[in-house]
């Protein structure tokens, strides 16, 4: 099946900074940065939270479970919060919110397939703007066609990508332990050349 984002989701903006016209109230929740958020990353973490001082006119809309945010501002990259609407986390509008009203797709496989799937990788550089920074607007991803596999494929998807992340930090892991044992071993010739003299 393939359908337009904004067939399968809600999807909005985050909050713009701009000082109060007038004397509001204010109150404490979190928020989320970019610099804080890693490639490798699908998951956005507790600790990844940051405190912020709401002192606006209008209400923030807080993240939901399972709520989607994109960069929209650089590469655009996809992460799910699993956290709930009650810790009061809410994002600013260098991402844009996409919360899924159909039950049939995983939001770690819509992450996926906006971070992955060649089709959308070439849509967000078509359609982006910005020679410099890309910059992904809300109308654009609106129109993005998403393919939906059924619920074993999605799992299927999201397994392989598991196992070739698991791969890789093996990979790195080794590539440590070799550049280690080489030093080790470089050192050691060294030594045993200073005694030979």
């Amino acid at each position: 099946m393939e359908t337009k984002l904004k067939n399968i989701a809600e999807i909005y903006t985050g909050f713009t900074q701009r000082p109060p016209e007038k004397s509001v109230n204010t109150f404490d929740l979190k928020t989320i940065q970019i610099k804080d958020l890693t490639k490798e990353q699908v998951i956005i973490l507790d600790d990844q939270l940051v405190d912020l001082e709401w002192s606006y006119d209008s209400k923030p809309q807080y993240l939901k479970h399972n709520s989607l945010i994109v960069v929209a501002r650089g590469e655009p990259r996809a992460y799910v919060f699993k956290g709930q609407q009650v810790d009061q986390v809410a994002v600013s509008n260098q991402f844009i919110v996409v919360n899924l009203n159909i039950d049939n797709i995983k939001p770690e496989f819509l992450a996926w397939y906006f971070n992955h799937s060649q089709a959308m990788r070439s849509y967000f550089e078509m359609n982006s703007r910005g020679s410099l920074l890309m910059m992904l607007s809300i109308s654009t991803l609106k129109e993005a066609e998403i393919v939906i596999p059924s619920m074993f494929q999605q799992e299927e998807i999201l397994r392989l990508a598991e196992e070739a992340h698991n791969e890789a930090l093996i990979f790195k892991q080794l590539t440590a332990l070799r550049a280690e044992y080489n030093q080790a071993k470089s050192e050691q010739i060294l030594v045993q050349a200073k005694v030979a003299q």
